[in-house]
């Protein structure tokens, strides 16, 4: 009869199992004890588990105890010295990481959930022939699912709780982070390292979820199986996919087909964008298995071409295995689909919004001041005095606070008298939409149309000294076409008066001046002798090169977009990393036997090496698959909004680099296992 801790020679020897036969000589381990010598037989692989789990439950943490430290205004300090306006901009660095930690939040649950099923179910699956040793054993399929409940919740409790609090005390350096990384200057900010209980309880009531929820899963399927089934091992070992998952595979890809290319014009562009790039990234993650298969099995005919034997076995192992195959491709196929397809989108709903914001610009230069002290420089006389221009207005704008309101801010806007009389068709100037300009006076305002105000409404505006100026609505305008300083919204709506109805007392003053040209021809020539006459004090600029400056403000503006990117990665690198690993040592027996048929350890490792690369390389193949899907629609909605298809943005420097990163990292891990297996056998 076998003893406790005999049975560990084997891969199919499971410690305890004399515990399921009774036996009056020899005394019943108890359940506790059972479970426990399990981890400790793989604790090679719940170590690399538990390593992965803790640094995804740390990202996770951290991210979310500086998005409760920028909504605490943490440590904002006294804000009683300054003015209303500036308490508002005080305040929106930290209110404004709600923008980037949430979506980077979603990003490292999306990506955690997918990748923690996909590693938990690939090592159930490697211990297959274990399980169905405890069935012929007398086990019952609940008593081994409890088993394996509990045998994973240590572990993985253990590295969440870990990862929680000390992503709870990296606040400081990811605060720092994420504000640099966010469209506002982090100046001023500053985050206290402390432990939040219930933020770091959430976070690890979320991870437990989504690990208990990968082991519930796999071990479900575990308890499905017969005993000869299990023993088995090539019977599932080749992650056969089941009809439910392929035909949900093949609905989610029609749907994803006809979102992005039927017409729906009932869907806005960023509205269709974001619905195909989750129902791209759903169907991914089906298809996965399928995928996976494909891909490996011609990518794999490499090798075994040009590297002869180890080649050869690398494919032979891909296509035997294709568990192990879609463990280590799926992380690389899944970052690699969500990262870059948000990435791209995200920066579609940038280009979309600015080059509609700026159709139609009717002046053909802008000239813009670019410091405060350009506003006392009326360069008025200098532009009239050109024979190429054929009108100009000059605006100039401040900032104000509106008193009764959060956070929110206007934009007065000043403009003569004589320029409000002579009203022209230029569309470089506002136009009244109802009531008359011919009011506007002391305590009398107009207001853009898109507000939510109406004539004979009084608003009360506050200056730099937190003085009251009230005002009654006498005019509805409607804004200069594709000048988005002068542009209103909800949150900043905007005021036009005339001349000095109100003091210049206002924040962050500016200068804009559209110009229409006598002669289409004659727009660089007005550019030259402005930039030699105005000598650095305005930005001035012809109509495409404003617009072009404006768009790639916006991209430039999105750096957020890093954290994605190097959240997303390095997430993907610890999973992939995991599943390497856990192959490498749950084939440590095969590879022995295999050393011992006189294959030798080079080629073994060799192998190992080939294909890991193969197997990430399939992942990053279907994941552009993927891509050019996402690609193809953001192309189609531009059209179809009137833009050109050449703004559509192709990200493929950051597809490149993701991809070379995982390649190198997996190339690395798979030959540092297969080194660690061998000095452990010639040890």
């Amino acid at each position: 009869m076998m003893h406790v801790g005999k049975g560990q020679a084997g891969r199919g020897e499971v410690p305890g199992q004399v515990s399921l036969h009774a036996s009056s000589s020899i005394s019943r381990p108890t359940f506790f004890f059972l479970v426990w010598s399990l981890i400790k037989k793989h604790r090679a692989s719940y170590t690399v588990m538990g390593l992965s789990t803790c640094l995804a439950s740390l990202l996770t943490s951290s991210t979310m105890q500086v998005y409760q430290a920028g909504k605490s205004f943490d440590s904002i300090g006294n804000l009683s010295k300054l003015n209303t306006y500036r308490r508002f901009q005080a305040k929106a660095p930290y209110s404004g990481l709600f923008i980037v930690t949430v979506p980077a939040l979603a990003c490292c649950l999306l990506v955690s959930v997918f990748l923690i099923l996909s590693s938990v179910t690939f090592l159930t699956q490697e211990r297959r022939r274990e399980y169905g040793m405890m069935r012929l054993n007398g086990a019952s399929r609940r008593r081994i699912l409890i088993i394996g409940l509990l045998e994973f919740s240590i572990p993985l409790a253990l590295s969440n709780l870990i990862g929680c609090l000390v992503g709870s005390l990296l606040t400081v350096p990811v605060g720092r982070f994420y504000a640099r990384s966010a469209e506002f200057s982090d100046r001023g900010m500053v985050f206290t390292p402390r432990i939040r209980p219930f933020i770091a309880v959430v976070t690890f009531i979320m991870m437990m979820v989504a690990c208990l929820l990968g082991v519930w899963m796999a071990m479900r399927k575990v308890g499905g199986a017969s005993p000869l089934q299990l023993m088995t091992e090539t019977n599932d070992r080749t992650k056969r996919i089941g009809w439910v998952r392929s035909s949900a595979a093949l609905v989610f890809l029609i749907l994803t087909l006809v979102v992005g290319f039927a017409p729906l014009p009932s869907m806005t562009q960023d509205l269709r964008i974001m619905f195909a790039v989750i129902l791209v990234i759903t169907t991914v993650y089906l298809a996965a298995p399928v995928l996976v298969v494909l891909t490996v099995s011609v990518i794999g005919l490499i090798p075994a071409k040009a590297a002869g034997g180890p080649g050869l076995l690398a494919l032979q192992r891909a296509r035997k295995e294709s568990a192990g195959s879609t463990a280590i491709a799926l992380p690389a196929m899944m970052v690699l689909t969500i990262v870059i397809s948000l990435v791209a989108a995200l920066q579609a709903g940038s280009i979309g919004g600015a080059v509609l914001s700026l159709y139609p610009l009717k002046a053909d230069v802008m000239a813009t001041s670019l410091d405060p002290d350009a506003e006392n420089r009326d360069p008025s006389e200098l532009i009239s005095g050109m024979p190429e221009v054929r009108d100009f207005v000059t605006y100039q704008t401040q900032q104000w606070a509106m008193e009764g309101s959060q956070g929110q801010a206007a934009t007065v806007v000043w403009e003569s008298a004589d320029q409000l009389r002579g009203q022209n068709s230029s569309g470089i100037q506002f136009s009244p939409v109802k009531g008359n300009l011919a009011d506007l006076g002391p305590g009398r305002v107009a207001v853009n149309q898109d507000s939510s105000y109406s004539i004979g409404d009084t608003v009360c505006l506050l200056d730099r000294h937190d003085r009251r100026h009230e005002a009654r609505i006498v005019a509805l305008v409607q804004s200069p076409k594709g000048i988005p300083q002068l542009s209103a919204s909800n949150n900043y709506p905007q005021f036009l008066t005339v001349d000095d109805n109100l003091p210049r007392l206002g924040e962050d003053p500016h200068t804009i001046i559209p110009i229409s040209a006598a002669n289409q021809t004659d727009a660089h020539r007005i550019v030259t002798l402005l930039k030699g006459g105005l000598q650095g004090d305005f930005a001035v600029q012809t109509r495409q090169e404003y617009i072009d400056d404006f768009i790639q403000r916006g991209l430039s503006g999105q750096t957020a977009l890093t954290v994605m990117i190097v959240g997303g990665t390095v997430l993907a690198l610890i999973f992939m990393m995991q599943s390497i690993a856990i192959l490498a040592w749950e084939r440590k027996r095969q590879n022995q036997r295999l050393n011992k048929i006189g294959v030798v350890w080079s080629s073994i490792t060799w192998s190992g090496v080939m294909e890991t690369l193969t197997d990430v390389a399939g992942g990053a193949v279907m994941s552009l698959l993927a891509i050019v899907i996402v690609e193809g629609c953001i192309a189609l909605s531009f059209v179809q909004a009137g833009m050109s298809v050449a703004l559509t943005p192709v990200p493929v420097g950051r597809f490149l680099l993701v991809t070379v990163v995982l390649l190198l990292v997996a190339v690395f891990t798979s030959w540092l296992c297969s080194l660690q297996s061998r000095k452990a056998e010639e040890g």
